[in-house]
């Protein structure tokens, strides 16, 4: 058995560095294998020479650099084609889950969960007030779409059996809804609590409200995604799809014969003017 941890980073300099250590502290002297693969999602900070420094010092952490920001999506996509575990699991790394339940994570996928999700605890502090309604609005919204209900899928923390990973490209935001993607294949979910701690250094990068119209965006994908591939026989993609492209090929293939018939006609009566003169 062999375990892989994806974290993705960007200019987490300050954080990296304890997240890693934190990780190998925990996983070493478990029953199984592990790696760390540590993507740089082009951060403009010293991060990328943090993850290369512990690469050249321990061969369990592998690193991965992109040549620019393009996202947590593409940076998870990144870590999930380099890792090599039977479990794969995710985490932040700014720390503000604490590593611990790693364990708890792989306990649950031995028990014969497919994917197993965190919910952070105590995450919003009475000034985020606002923030907590809009998060539990999207969950909501989410829930009623896919049918998995989750109280936390922005968590960084996850963990996935191996045929989920393989069957998952992601793009967008989508990452956020891992979960509900993975749904489409009857994997068992099953989400834990864990603590929440805040952060010491920087901020998340990963935010702002040009990712709220990507995640609205990317919810109507949502939608779409799940219905087709859920129902591939019902009516939306054989008979709407289907039936109307039929309509419009028909249409289409009349109105061409209505302009050949027209097109010889008129040949017709010019080739007879002709004769005439």
């Amino acid at each position: 058995m062999m375990v892989s941890v994806v974290i993705p980073c960007y200019n987490e300099e300050k954080n990296i560095n304890r997240t890693l250590d934190e990780i190998l502290n925990v996983l070493n002297g478990q029953s199984y294998s592990f790696e760390i693969v540590a993507v740089n999602d082009g951060s403009k900070d010293n991060t990328w020479n943090v993850i290369k420094d512990y690469a050249a010092k321990n061969d369990k952490v592998k690193g991965i650099n992109l040549m620019a920001n393009f996202g947590q999506s593409a940076a998870y996509q990144a870590g999930f084609d380099m890792a090599k575990g039977d479990y794969i699991l995710t985490c932040s790394a700014d720390l503000e889950t604490p590593l611990k339940y790693l364990l708890d994570v792989v306990k649950l996928l031995d028990e014969g969960y497919d994917l197993v999700n965190t919910n952070r605890v105590g995450r919003w502090a009475d000034e985020k007030a606002a923030r907590q309604t809009k998060s539990n609005y999207a969950n909501t919204i989410i829930t009623k779409i896919s049918g998995v209900d989750l109280k936390d899928r922005g968590s960084g923390m996850k963990g996935f059996r191996r045929v989920i990973i393989d069957n998952l490209k992601l793009y967008g935001e989508m990452h956020r809804f891992l979960p509900d993607y993975a749904s489409v294949y009857g994997a068992k979910i099953k989400e834990i609590d864990t603590e929440f701690n805040d952060r010491d250094f920087g901020q998340s990068y990963y935010n702002g409200h040009r990712r709220t119209v990507k995640v609205l965006l990317d919810l109507v994908t949502l939608a779409f995604m799940l219905y087709f591939a859920r129902k591939p026989f019902r009516a939306m993609p054989g008979r709407l799809f289907g039936f109307t492209g039929a309509v419009i090929s028909g249409i289409g293939g009349l109105g061409a014969f209505y302009l050949l018939i027209l097109i010889l006609t008129i040949v017709k009566k010019w080739y007879l003017s002709f004769l005439e003169i």
